[in-house]
C-alpha cells in the first residue's frame, strides 16, 4: 500500500516503493517547468497474489507457515479487491487539468495512511526539542 511507510514482513517492497516515490517527487520537481505533470499513484492492498502464491516456486517450509497466514490475511484472495476497481480512478486522474503530486487509492488506504500521518506528526512534535537543539 500507498503509505510511505514500511510494513513489518515486506520491507524489501516498502523501501523500493518509497524509493519510487522519491524518485518521481525530483522528478516532478524537474518536469514542472516543461508543463509536464507528475502524479505518484499510491494504491492500497488488491488481490494480485503478490505476497502469497506469487512469492515461491519451491515447495513451502512449515517453519514459515505462521507467516503464511499472516501475509494471507493481510494480502490474500480474501483481503482486498480486484485491481480493476481501482481502473476508474486512474481514468479520472488521467484527464485532469491539474492532477495532485500523490494520489491515496482506496478508501481503507486514504484512512490508513491519515492514521500514519498523524502518527507520524505526533512523533516528531514529541521530539520537537531534541530536534532543535542542532542547526540546520
Amino acid at each position: 500500500m500507498g503509505t510511505g511507510g514500511g510494513v513489518a514482513s515486506a520491507g524489501f517492497y516498502a523501501g523500493g516503493k518509497s524509493a519510487l516515490d522519491s524518485i518521481s517527487q525530483a522528478l516532478a520537481m524537474e518536469v514542472a517547468p516543461f508543463g509536464v505533470k507528475v502524479t505518484i499513484v499510491q494504491p492500497g492492498g488488491y488481490d494480485t497474489g503478490l505476497f502469497t502464491a506469487g512469492t515461491t516456486m519451491t515447495e513451502p517450509d512449515p517453519a514459515y507457515e505462521p507467516l503464511r497466514a499472516r501475509l494471507a490475511g493481510m494480502w490474500g484472495d480474501d483481503a482486498d479487491p480486484s485491481p480493476a476497481t481501482a481502473a476508474p480512478v486512474v481514468m479520472e486522474l488521467v484527464d485532469l487539468p491539474e492532477p495532485p503530486l500523490r494520489l491515496v487509492v482506496g478508501a481503507a488506504s486514504f484512512d490508513l495512511v491519515q492514521e500514519m500521518d498523524r502518527a507520524r506528526t505526533a512523533e516528531y512534535r514529541a521530539w520537537e526539542r531534541l530536534s532543535r537543539l542542532a542547526p540546520g
